[in-house]
């Protein structure tokens, strides 16, 4: 097995004012889960509500950047 395998997931997040479009949005994205291409990864709770978010920030970081420790407190 290859040490880097070639998959990519596509998170989609909509921003508007009007809340009737966001949520429209919603509406047209879920056929593209259900017969879009094959292997496509899809919504596990049925189709996206609209709902306001305070801040969302995707972002990669290389694993050698972090520390990681345990503690158990007895």
């Amino acid at each position: 097995m290859p040490e880097q395998i070639n998959e990519v997931v596509l998170r989609l997040s909509v921003r508007d004012g009007d809340y009737k479009k966001v949520d429209r949005f919603g509406k047209e994205i879920a056929p593209v889960i259900t017969s879009g291409p094959p292997g496509i990864t899809g919504f596990a709770g049925g189709r996206p509500k609209a709902q306001e978010i305070i801040a969302y920030w995707p972002a990669l970081i290389d694993k050698n950047l972090i520390k990681t420790s345990v503690t158990v407190v007895e």
